[in-house]
């Protein structure tokens, strides 16, 4: 039966644009694995759901969403250049140049300038840090390779500081670390951030992550394959970053991660992640939102989830102590062969444990085949969730829903998924 939206459904679209135009505020106050959630959905019945001829209401919010999700910071006016040359490399892939490469930095630092990394393999043993300054070099010919999977972090921190135009490779871990030195990134804390154009070549931990309320970044046209952890994942209370046009393959965990944990004392909040392409996770999902608020996750490319778990997971979890999720908008992106019966998941999955419930959820125009299960809904008493012209083909069972009053408009025609730029 076809219905019209109730002033509920309404006003939970509305606040999905305004959250993020204006700010909703935070919620109360290392990388998640997933959930098996089988056992969950054997039990339950499905829910009734209001079905809906008209679907402009959730394409508008959507289309407002977009048009008023963060910026890209602007990045940072080049600066005159000092080279880890200068201060003593040597970048024979032998020669540890961990000290020569601290030394450019605080010349640097002092001097306004930023630090640049030439062509060949450049050595080093211990941890990069980066405060306020930027490090670049000629593209993936300038390697900085770490010696030691435990300590080959770059930390960044204080405003503006950029990794840029390099590679990152080193000794491959023998096991997968959750420390934050052995991951490849780390941006604590760090104000209009830029990390683009590098490769990650493996990682013991996550390939880049955020902590410490870092905020007003762009993560962008990075490749990132065989992290032992997520590839890129965003926490503690994070906000305000962008992250673009990356490839990720080959993750050990979440592709793309925004977490919430109850710990960290707030959300994450005003995320975006657009036309990144994501494939061949060996664990984990390949976007997932577990705890966080205005969050966009649109036009990616999401594919062959190698473990069977979801390519889009919008949860709370009970086990890790999140927070749920609020207003957020997943748009059209493709997913194809994501989820499946061991698991129990679907291509997407919107889920509580119970202990908060999500609000403000639009699932708008995803394309979604070569799967078993399309999109599942199920758990807490989680409120505003639609589903909206989403095309499923090729799976099995198309939509289970065990929620009720989710607002369903099926899919008639016209343009879903990834649009080509």
């Amino acid at each position: 039966m076809s219905r019209n939206p109730t002033p509920l459904q309404r006003t939970a679209l509305a606040l999905i644009t305004s959250c993020l135009v204006t700010g909703c505020g935070g919620g109360e106050g290392a990388a998640t694995d997933s959930t098996d959630t089988a056992a969950l959905s054997s039990e339950a019945a499905p829910a009734k759901v209001i079905l809906t001829s008209t679907s402009e209401a959730t394409v508008l919010t959507a289309s407002a969403l977009s048009a008023n999700a963060p910026a890209p910071s602007t990045p940072p006016v080049a600066a005159p250049s000092i080279s880890i040359e200068s201060t003593g490399a040597v970048c024979d892939g032998v020669f540890d140049n961990h000290q020569a490469i601290a030394a450019a930095i605080s010349s640097a630092k002092s001097r306004g300038m930023r630090v640049s990394v030439p062509a060949g393999v450049c050595a080093y043993s211990d941890i990069i840090r980066l405060d306020g300054v930027a490090l670049h070099g000629s593209g993936e010919q300038s390697v900085l390779h770490a010696l030691n999977p435990l300590r080959e972090a770059i930390y960044m921190s204080g405003e503006g500081p950029a990794v840029s135009h390099l590679k990152l490779s080193g000794v491959k871990a023998s096991a997968r670390h959750s420390a934050w030195e052995a991951t490849r990134i780390t941006v604590f804390g760090a104000r209009n951030f830029l990390i683009d154009h590098v490769t990650i070549e493996g990682s013991a931990a996550a390939g880049i992550q955020t902590a410490r309320s870092a905020s007003g970044g762009v993560i962008s046209n990075n490749i990132i394959r065989d992290t032992l952890s997520d590839s890129i994942h965003l926490t503690d209370k994070t906000s305000d970053v962008s992250v673009l046009n990356n490839r990720i393959e080959n993750s050990g965990d979440d592709g793309i991660a925004v977490v919430s944990y109850r710990r960290d004392g707030g959300l994450v909040q005003r995320i975006v992640a657009r036309n990144n392409t994501v494939t061949r996770n060996r664990w984990g999902r390949s976007m997932s939102v577990v705890g966080g608020r205005s969050v966009l996750y649109e036009n990616n490319q999401l594919s062959h989830n190698l473990s069977a778990h979801a390519c889009i997971y919008i949860a709370q979890e009970a086990s890790y102590a999140t927070h749920a999720a609020h207003d957020v908008v997943v748009r059209h992106n493709t997913l194809t062969a994501c989820g499946g019966p061991q698991t129990g998941h679907g291509a997407i999955m919107v889920i509580s444990d119970g202990q908060e419930s999500h609000s403000n959820i639009a699932v708008v125009r995803n394309d979604i085949h070569q799967g078993h299960s399309g999109i599942r809904v199920f758990g807490g008493n989680s409120t505003g969730i639609t589903l909206d012209s989403n095309r499923m083909l090729g799976i099995d069972s198309p939509l289970d829903i065990r929620l009720e009053g989710v607002l369903v408009t099926p899919y008639t025609g016209g343009a879903v998924g990834h649009i080509a730029h």
